[in-house]
């Protein structure tokens, strides 16, 4: 099988894109956020960029995610995206082609998160980060995350999830595929180095990406 190259993912994600419009979701008590899922080219082939979150967060410590954060008043979803990465690990809007966005998603730490794709055809050799939020800029290639047995996935307990988070908006979490017969909810996990898993909501994303432009 030829390797994939950055051209061909991109044309595999422009398509899966435009296949559909993204599903919106509506949970008034929830705070709005976006986060970038920057494809890059370099020339071993393309990669995905994650960060890694500093331990000095109140929430999602040492977690792996995309570049992002909440919305601000007067913005949309594509300019909180690049802003956000801009901040967090010095990307330039200038370097990002937008192509589209995936589902919204509410998440259990009680907000609605827009992924925006953008792809970085001419990525820096390597990228700064802001060290109150970000621990670490790290990129893993496509092909890794599509080898066999990515991702897998656990049943966790929905006594796991914040006490807080009001019992009615279960049916608005759906996508996180709650088993309401066993009280368990499904975890999905990227296990791409012994120090570097991927869960939780930026799996979801991702297996979503990978699902509709490389399934």
């Amino acid at each position: 099988m030829a390797p994939l190259t950055f051209s061909a993912a991109a044309d595999r994600i422009r398509s899966a894109l435009a296949a559909r419009p993204p599903r919106r979701v509506e949970v008034p008590e929830f705070a709005r956020a976006a986060v970038l899922v920057p494809v890059l080219s370099r020339p071993e082939g393309p990669t995905l960029l994650f960060t890694r979150r500093t331990e000095a967060l109140r929430r999602h410590r040492g977690e792996i995610s995309f570049p992002g954060g909440r919305i601000e008043p007067g913005e949309v979803p594509r300019q909180a995206a690049l802003r956000e990465a801009a901040e967090e690990i010095g990307l330039g809007a200038e370097r990002v082609e937008l192509l589209g966005e995936l589902d919204e998603r509410p998440t259990v730490s009680s907000y609605v998160v827009t992924p925006v794709v953008g792809l970085v055809e001419r990525p820096p050799e390597r990228f700064g980060h802001d060290r109150g939020e970000v621990h670490e800029v790290f990129e893993v290639p496509l092909p890794r995350l599509l080898e066999a047995g990515m991702p897998r996935g656990e049943w966790w307990d929905t006594r796991r999830l914040p006490p807080d988070l009001p019992a009615r908006r279960l049916d608005d979490l759906a996508d996180v595929e709650i088993d309401r017969t066993t009280g368990r909810y499904r975890v999905w996990f990227y296990d791409v180095a012994p120090d570097r898993v991927i869960w939780g909501l930026t799996a979801r994303v991702l297996k979503e990406l990978l699902d509709r432009a490389m399934g």
